[in-house]
């Protein structure tokens, strides 16, 4: 899943601490099914507060849409920074990223990470203190290292804090399963999970919606 931010005046989007970029806002107006390209189009929430006009723009795969939460209070929150180690794909620093939304009580709606650096030692790191309530761990798929290729496939395993309010699941990709977390139930979709065969990271991409957050429009 793709997701996008933009705010006007452009020059206050820079307004960003460290890695970091947040906005709390009430939900002015919402497309859904917006802007259409091949199979995906866009959810958009869209906020106005005093001059400043603004939308984080969310980019689901045809017929999904986020649920209305137009007049709602939401934080989005987004982290890009490279991680500490070499990624599996060349000679940089593997990319540590995410986005979150949360609603007014600060519970998750939506986790998206379009790349979370596999450790060798079973890790999967997430922007630190972004989804402190949530820990996800690598284990190896069963596939072997094909000839030439640096990475293996992987499955993740997510868990909440340990009690009766939360059960954790393994997820291959491709699978779409439910997480029970700190008592409320999501769906898991992971997309990637390769982990590197040495020293090296490899790379997971996985999504996590609040359940009756998707909706089929």
């Amino acid at each position: 899943m793709e997701v996008a931010f933009k705010e006007e005046p452009e020059a206050l989007a820079l307004e960003r601490a460290g890695p970091r970029l947040e906005r709390t806002f009430q939900v002015a107006r919402q497309l859904r099914g917006a802007y259409r390209h091949a199979d995906q189009w866009a959810s958009v929430l869209q906020y106005a507060t005093g001059e400043v006009r603004g939308g984080v723009s969310y980019g689901l795969t045809v017929p999904d849409v986020l649920a209305d939460l137009t007049g709602r209070m939401v934080a989005w929150a987004s982290h890009r920074e490279p991680a500490s180690c070499l990624s599996s794909d060349g000679e940089q620093p593997a990319l540590l990223a995410g986005d979150t939304l949360r609603d007014e009580q600060g519970r998750l709606l939506l986790l998206t990470v379009p790349s979370a650096p596999t450790t060798p030692d079973g890790e999967v790191l997430l922007p630190p203190g972004l989804v402190p309530e949530l820990k996800v761990h690598w284990e190896l798929a069963d596939c072997e290292v094909k000839q030439g290729e640096r990475t293996r496939g992987a499955r993740l395993r997510f868990e909440g804090p340990r009690g009766r309010d939360s059960a954790p699941v393994t997820v291959s990709v491709g699978e779409t399963k439910q997480l029970l977390l700190k008592g409320l139930r999501y769906e898991v979709r992971v997309a990637r999970a390769r982990a590197d065969a040495s020293d090296r990271c490899g790379q997971a991409v996985f999504t996590l919606f609040r359940e009756g957050l998707r909706e089929r429009l």
